[in-house]
């Protein structure tokens, strides 16, 4: 037995245009620090890119102006990583939607990135491991999506030490839980999306105020 969940807000649907503005609009001036592109570097040689859409994450570049990074604009800190792989309604085969995923390991290095608020690995094919417990070092990101990209096994109750987190969405992956303890550490969550994971064992679910839960 599966149960989906899903908590939401209507004013964070605000927050999407406004990562897309940043994504679009980013300071082609700012170079980015050196030892994040290092980081970025370390997080890519474990990756599998069919696609080779990482292409430009290159050795001596510039990693502020690599697909899917976004450098704050006065210090060149890397503060969002964006790659979720494109909708399968992009593509007019199932190959070349297939091979558009990013496969392989999720690198430590991305602790590295000290200044990181937004982190996009969507409709990839992650699908030989769990979510990283080392996610939960992240502290202060505000945003996490990790929907359709193939994680399984338990949820890391150490997601729960993110403690800024607005935004978390886990939806559509193979994923289980015996308890939601954890979200009671989220105090900022606005959207949480648990569908398809089997929470049947979970007897534990946190609701408040700020929440609206939906159970379905």
């Amino acid at each position: 037995m599966t149960t989906p969940l899903l908590i939401s807000l209507f004013p964070f649907l605000l927050l999407i245009p406004a990562l897309c503005f940043s994504i679009c609009h980013a300071n082609s001036n700012v170079l980015c620090i050196q030892s994040e592109r290092e980081a970025l570097l370390k997080f890519k040689n474990h990756l599998i890119d069919p696609s080779n859409k990482l292409s430009s994450w290159v050795e001596r570049g510039d990693c502020c102006k690599w697909i899917g990074v976004v450098c704050h604009n006065s210090t060149g800190h890397v503060h969002q990583l964006h790659l979720a792989a494109p909708s399968p309604f992009d593509f007019a085969e199932w190959d070349a939607y297939r091979q558009s995923k990013l496969e392989g390991k999720i690198n430590p290095s991305l602790l590295e990135l000290k200044h990181l608020s937004s982190l996009d690995l969507s409709n990839n094919n992650f699908s030989s491991i769990h979510i990283p417990k080392f996610f939960g070092l992240l502290e202060i990101l505000t945003y996490l999506k990790l929907s359709q990209a193939q994680f399984h096994g338990a949820i890391s109750h150490n997601l729960g030490n993110i403690s800024k987190l607005q935004y978390l969405d886990l939806g559509g992956n193979d994923l289980k839980s015996k308890s939601l303890q954890w979200v009671s550490g989220l105090s900022f969550l606005q959207y949480l999306d648990l569908s398809s994971a089997d929470l049947h064992k979970a007897n534990d679910w946190v609701q408040d105020e700020r929440m609206n839960m939906v159970a379905h």
